[in-house]
């Protein structure tokens, strides 16, 4: 079933305008300058929920990205769809500096080779998948409907793994359950931190704002 819908998406469903959508989506490297200026300016001009948010989703995405997912990709040690199956399309943006001048070159498109000897294996889990589900479901805990509109670009950096190729549709969809279970943990120890320590140490700012995650007080 792995496989076969693997190649449905990767192979199948497939066409130009979806190459370069999905080549964009999927290029994490690209999307850093904005992500990095975004949090800078949320910081910066933020109030105290969009504040709190920000600082949550960049410890949740640091813990997760930087000691789990990468500890699991090693401890597994499960290869890429094309380091595993022969004529997988990979799908990719030119490499390029600055990064967005790959927007103007043709997508590099290969077909993957029959696998020979070992393979480092990093395909499980999908650390594309995780920070953005992780981000997505603080957006809907701190924002409620408006923060759920970030389902959409979580939806489709995830799928975009499986139609570049690089991640298998089941390291997809257990990394999606992860990542909400990780980002509902740590907002969970967030709001409990923050309760023991505002109130003691910062009451003033305790009473205006009595409950991180959710509605504040008027």
């Amino acid at each position: 079933m792995d496989r076969t819908l693997l190649l449905l998406i990767n192979r199948e469903w497939t066409n130009p305008v979806l190459d370069w959508v999905m080549a964009i989506f999927t290029n994490a490297s690209l999307w850093m300058p904005f992500i990095a200026i975004g949090a800078v300016l949320l910081l910066w001009k933020g109030d105290f929920r969009v504040r709190s948010f920000v600082v949550v989703a960049l410890l949740s995405v640091a813990f997760t990205d930087g000691v789990f997912t990468q500890s699991m990709k090693k401890l597994i040690h499960r290869p890429r769809p094309h380091e595993a199956l022969a004529e997988v399309r990979e799908v990719s943006l030119q490499n390029a500096k600055p990064e967005i001048l790959a927007l103007v070159r043709p997508l590099r498109i290969a077909l993957s080779k029959p696998p020979s000897g070992t393979v480092e294996g990093r395909s499980f889990p999908s650390g594309h998948t995780m920070n953005n589900t992780i981000v997505a479901t603080l957006a809907i805990l701190f924002f409620g409907r408006k923060g759920a509109f970030y389902i959409i670009p979580a939806a489709i950096v995830s799928y975009s793994r499986i139609y570049c190729g690089v991640h298998w549709p089941s390291d997809v969809f257990v990394s999606i359950i992860l990542g909400v279970g990780f980002a509902l943990l740590i907002a969970g120890l967030a709001a409990v931190l923050y309760r023991s320590v505002a109130r003691r140490f910062w009451p003033d700012l305790y009473v205006a704002h009595p409950s991180l995650v959710g509605a504040s007080a008027p």
